[in-house]
């Protein structure tokens, strides 16, 4: 005949599940190879010990306590106990705090436990939440419309700059297709990139013009495929950035640097700036198209070098030319001179050139300036000097010889 104490004693022993047996002292009076594996103690260590004491948190003690002596006074809830499943913190023997889930039922002396340990389960939800509120946030916060649709083109989900954008609720798009949501014009273009996207299993990144009552919208818009764990796809997800201010804002900035370009390279003469370091390294680091005129040279024949122009210069004025720029240098007064150079073509040109220095928070100096070709006014200086020493010579001679013949003979009959 089976022996049913024995084999319940067995399944027990042999249960994957903690078995606690706590008398109507509070006393642990049995304990199975699980529960010593969960708590931590051996059974011969903890047989007798109060369960209140060793099983439950230092600061839930008191009250656990209180609770389990007012069921033993009343006898309240005793049938509701029986076989009533309910969620505690335990305390290890290493003081750690364990999550578990215990089924509780009385028995004559006492009461009786199974303890399953749902620590790992209950820290796995709480970074799971923890998880979901964190992508919550960030999806309900950025600037950024995201959406999710299914493989119909109905959507699965809109955030909340998806509906501040288009004024809608996401409880009325959820479940309603793009197409009623957006003109037909770019609904279709949506399908097309959602299409693509779906039949390639990759992510897409494209331009994409959305028109508004009162303008019309430039998003970078990225789809991406969401996939079953098995690969499937089963939707889209599509994250659009509104690119309107920027590219507004590029072209307005490279119409600028256009207009400046140009009316840099029409200017008269050459516009530079020249760079010395604090170590007396110096170099252009600008110079406009004007260069080819005056000097006969290329931008990048003169960019990034300084002795490339310094060459250039007739040998007699290269000494003023030196002395400027260091004077200039000391003492941060406008730099100006004036000299020849000797072009490429052959002629020499007068060169005028102006500009004021200003200091870097390296310690280097920067020179902005422009150089002019004063060739034409030299030579007309030079030509009304010489013609005025002509005069000059000129009328002394003819003032001599007005003396001469003021004295001759027939002045004095």
């Amino acid at each position: 005949m089976l022996n049913l104490d024995s084999i319940r004693d067995r399944a027990v022993e042999a249960s994957m599940l903690a078995f606690v047996h706590v008398d109507r002292d509070g006393l642990i009076q049995d304990w199975n190879p699980a529960a010593e594996l969960l708590f931590g103690w051996r059974r011969e260590e903890i047989l007798g010990l109060p369960h209140g004491d060793v099983l439950v948190p230092p600061a839930r003690r008191s009250a656990h306590n209180a609770a389990f002596a007012r069921r033993l006074v009343t006898g309240v809830d005793e049938d509701r106990l029986a076989g009533r499943r309910a969620e505690m913190t335990a305390m290890h023997r290493d003081g750690r705090e364990l999550r578990v889930t215990l089924a509780i039922d009385p028995v004559a002396d006492g009461f009786v436990a199974f303890v399953a340990d749902q620590t790992d389960w209950h820290e796995t939800q709480q970074e799971l939440h923890r998880s979901n509120a964190l992508i919550t946030t960030i999806l309900q916060h950025t600037s950024a419309m995201i959406s999710a649709k299914d493989l119909e083109g109905r959507y699965l989900f809109v955030n909340g700059e998806y509906e501040r954008v288009l004024q809608v609720r996401a409880a009325d798009v959820v479940g309603r297709p793009e197409s009623e949501m957006v003109s037909p014009a770019v609904a279709a273009v949506g399908a097309a990139h959602d299409a693509d996207v779906i039949a390639s299993g990759e992510a897409r990144t494209v331009l994409e013009e959305v028109p508004f009552p009162d303008e019309i919208r430039q998003y970078v818009v990225t789809r991406v495929p969401l996939t079953d764990p098995d690969g499937t796809v089963y939707g889209v997800c599509t994250i659009a950035i509104d690119d309107t201010v920027r590219r507004r804002t590029d072209a307005a900035l490279a119409e600028g640097e256009r207009r400046f370009t140009t009316t840099v390279n029409n200017a008269p003469g050459m516009i530079f700036q020249f760079r010395q370091a604090p170590d007396g390294a110096a170099w252009f680091t600008f110079v406009s198209e004007g260069c080819r005129d005056i000097f006969g040279l290329e931008p990048v024949e003169i960019l990034g070098q300084s002795g490339r122009l310094h060459e250039v210069i007739v040998p007699e004025d290269r000494a003023s030319f030196f002395t400027s720029m260091a004077t200039s240098a000391d003492t941060l007064l406008p730099w100006s001179w004036q000299g020849g150079v000797n072009c490429t073509d052959g002629v020499v040109r007068h060169v005028y050139g102006v500009s004021r220095p200003r200091y870097e928070t390296d310690g280097g100096i920067v020179w902005d300036g422009m150089m002019l070709d004063r060739t034409r006014e030299r030579n007309t200086e030079m030509n009304l000097a010489e013609v005025r020493r002509e005069v000059a010579d000129l009328t002394g001679r003819l003032a001599a010889m007005a003396g001469q013949g003021a004295g001759g003979p027939g002045a004095a009959a």
